[in-house]
């Protein structure tokens, strides 16, 4: 069978924020190309831990990307990716175009839902529209599809097995410019349950290849091997520290893996942070332990909670640009996430 292809629609790479500045993080030409080739599986959270690693760290997680989506880890194969780079080769054998194939949009769904169940081609422009049909129940796609360009319809007769029900649909491309680059010009509100909302919930990360029982167990397990947390690096003054850089860390609950011991919930925090400047040098670094113990009713009760931990930076930081370094270990939950920051004072 086919396997697991993620609906997330989004750029390959964007700007990050914190609450004081706008920054656009750099990523090395290794990195920008795994990127972009992931567009259409890798998930808004996957993409922004991965810009904030440091380089070094940067490999394991492309490994462990394709772990998480490898349907049978205990073979040395991984279908998934195998058959996700077949889809783009196949896209830029079957689309020719003013771009790649896979990157035009006919591509783009091939990649994601594979081949259509079936592929109407009008070289010669759209279906005529039916005299008798309610124009009020047409879709835009069908509407845009009826003009005098070069068209193809294409049909997928269960795009969700997530759903209960079989769920059908019809996409329409239109070649608008004569460049052979069909655009979609189905307006997918209209044919996917939901709208847009649907594709980006993850409930919906999974294609017609999947029956829904792997469809959920695959989307918890790719949900709970992610350990994140978000940051804010504030600049303020404190004269009696002295200091002019707070950072903030928030870490989910629910991002933290817990050791049941007894009658509480336990995990250790390993908090790591080091100001490095432009040689490279490390000049501030604050090692800290933090102990959460909780009960099982409170987390129970405070699933959508965070811990938080602000440290103060212990020294006056002059004008200049420098780097953050952080890093978060849960010993009892073998987790550990690592971020590079750039920092302009």
């Amino acid at each position: 069978m086919f396997f697991i292809f993620a609906i997330t629609l989004l750029q390959f790479f964007f700007f990050l924020s914190c609450a004081t500045s706008r920054k656009e993080l750099r990523l090395d030409p290794e990195s920008e190309d795994f990127l972009s080739h992931v567009r259409y599986i890798i998930t808004r959270e996957e993409s922004k831990i991965f810009s904030e690693l440091p380089p070094s760290a940067r490999p394991d997680f492309i490994e462990e990307f394709w772990k998480r989506r490898d349907p049978t880890p205990q073979t040395l194969r991984n279908e998934y990716r195998e058959a996700y780079f077949q889809r783009i080769e196949d896209a830029n054998r079957l689309f020719k175009g003013s771009r790649p194939g896979w990157l035009q949009d006919r591509g783009h769904i091939y990649v994601l839902f594979g081949p259509p169940n079936e592929r109407v081609t009008n070289p010669m422009g759209g279906r005529p529209i039916d005299p008798f049909a309610d124009a009020r129940e047409m879709t835009t796609g069908r509407r845009v599809a009826t003009g005098e360009k070069a068209t193809e319809i294409w049909v997928y007769y269960n795009l969700f097995s997530s759903y209960q029900q079989p769920h059908s649909a019809e996409l329409f491309f239109v070649d608008s410019d004569g460049t052979g680059d069909y655009r979609l010009s189905t307006n997918i509100d209209e044919v996917i349950p939901g709208g847009i909302d649907a594709l980006l919930n993850p409930d919906i990360r999974f294609t017609h290849e999947l029956y829904k029982e792997e469809a959920e167990r695959a989307k918890l397990y790719l949900q709970r091997a992610l350990f994140d947390f978000s940051w804010e690096l504030i600049k303020q003054k404190n004269k009696e520290i002295p200091s002019n850089l707070l950072v903030r860390l928030i870490l989910p609950y629910k991002k933290i893996v817990f050791k049941a011991e007894e009658r509480s919930l336990r995990a250790r925090i390993k908090l790591t942070i080091h100001i490095i400047d432009t040689s490279e040098k490390v000049i501030w670094k604050h090692e800290k332990e933090h102990d959460l113990d909780f009960t099982e009713k409170f987390i129970e009760e405070n699933k959508e909670g965070t811990w938080s931990v602000e440290v103060p930076v212990v020294l006056l930081l002059d004008k200049g640009k420098y780097s953050v370094y952080i890093r978060l270990e849960n010993p009892l939950g073998d987790q550990i996430i690592e971020k590079l920051l750039p920092l302009k004072m």
